[in-house]
């Protein structure tokens, strides 16, 4: 078994038994500010590391009978779940909830699916596809940048290469919108780290890579993997370079791996990210040229055990902004309305396995979509094509496509 492996067990492996309540789950929903500066905005100050919340997160939940699945009871364990995933990440959102905000939002600044281009820096795992398939169902085909754990290694010539390929509005500018997110699973008893995976019996670990890391940092100390920039293991590039960069930013904010978990050295990861991000786009965008929009958070993926009951997909936005004609102004996420389940279950259309909710975690209305395990497993391990329509169903003509009539 190789290290890597065997650092994913062990930091992924359960520290308790979870509470007999815990154990009992519903049954599935049944499926029907201003600035003129371009460099990088300066490091966050670094929060507090978090305790362990599974045993204060963990909810004990009746199992409703079939006729009780929709209405108050969904709404009511909707709301438990998302409260099991923000005493981990206090901003998270739905993931369709969240991709919708950011569409609203950029669209004042004029950004849509016709005239720019999604550049995406996820985690190459394959369950990140779920936010992967949301934005590209506004943005179309993106560009992606991604590396292990969300590490940033392209480059400015593999940021240029992206660029490159923007369409071009009438009067001659480009729009890229920006998406960078690390990812983490927190299942729905609230353990850090545990997945079930489509078509895989057994645990599994989100992020694999992060949690590595992490138990490596914790045996082995900071100082041995602070290196000097650009020294990386040549058979382990992305791995080596990935543990540096959380090492040295850890020092640099003054906390200890010993007291950190999964959910706080994830934290350090988008920090490292979205200061990545923003340090290449100042060498790469010419806002002369182009205007640009960034978008940075977690990706969290809250799903059931064995896939049995329902499951979510969240986000915990950390930085939105838009920069058009050289100016920047931030966007507050969590002040953009959410939509309506109906709205949310249009937007499907009609999708077999997803169903829209209500949230009212942190006393505040938000709008959840579970998905069975049917949708996860054909979303991440189908290999049929998407259908053009339901692919494109965001673009603002998804009809004007190749061998189809013109609208």
């Amino acid at each position: 078994m190789s290290v890597l492996a065997r650092n994913q067990m062990a930091a992924c492996a359960p520290s308790a038994a979870r509470p007999a309540a815990a154990a009992a789950r519903p049954l599935a929903p049944r499926a029907p500010a201003r600035g003129t500066s371009n460099a990088a905005a300066p490091a966050a100050k670094a929060p507090a590391p978090r305790r362990d919340a599974r045993a204060a997160a963990a909810v004990s939940v009746a199992e409703p009978a079939a006729a009780a699945a929709v209405g108050p009871s969904r709404d009511t364990y909707f709301t438990l779940r998302h409260e099991i995933v923000r005493s981990h990440f206090p901003t998270a959102l739905g993931v369709e909830d969240f991709v919708s905000r950011v569409e609203r939002a950029l669209s004042q600044f004029g950004f849509n699916g016709n005239n720019a281009i999604a550049m995406t820096n996820l985690c190459r795992d394959e369950v990140t596809t779920i936010l992967k398939a949301e934005i590209e169902s506004v943005f179309g085909s993106s560009f992606n940048t991604n590396g292990l754990g969300g590490v940033l290694t392209c480059g400015v010539t593999g940021m240029g290469a992206g660029l490159s390929h923007s369409p071009v509005c009438p009067e001659g500018r480009e729009r890229y919108v920006f998406f960078a997110s690390p990812h983490c699973a927190v299942d729905e008893h609230g353990e850090l780290g545990a997945i079930s995976r489509p078509n895989r019996p057994g645990k599994s670990c989100a992020c694999g890579a992060m949690a590595a890391s992490l138990a490596q940092l914790q045996s082995e100390g900071l100082d041995s993997n602070v290196r000097v920039p650009g020294v990386h293991d040549p058979l382990d590039p992305e791995m080596s370079i990935l543990k540096q960069r959380l090492a040295r930013r850890i020092q640099a904010e003054n906390m200890e791996p010993a007291n950190m978990n999964l959910a706080d050295i994830t934290s350090v990861a988008e920090r490292v990210i979205a200061d990545d991000l923003e340090f290449l786009i100042s060498k790469a965008v010419d806002t002369s040229k182009a205007d640009y929009a960034v978008v940075t958070g977690v990706q969290i993926h809250n799903w059931s055990t064995d896939l049995a009951g329902a499951n979510f997909e969240f986000v915990a936005p950390t930085r939105a902004y838009a920069v058009v004609n050289g100016v920047r102004t931030d966007i507050d996420l969590e002040s953009v309305p959410p939509l309506t389940p109906r709205q949310l279950n249009t937007i499907a259309g009609g999708v077999p396995g997803l169903e829209a909710g209500i949230s009212s975690a942190g006393q505040s209305m938000h709008t959840l979509q579970s998905m069975s395990a049917s949708y996860l497993t054909d979303v991440i391990c189908s290999s049929e094509l998407p259908q053009p329509r339901d692919y494109l169903r965001g673009k603002p003509n998804p009809l004007n496509m190749p061998g189809e009539a013109k609208a």
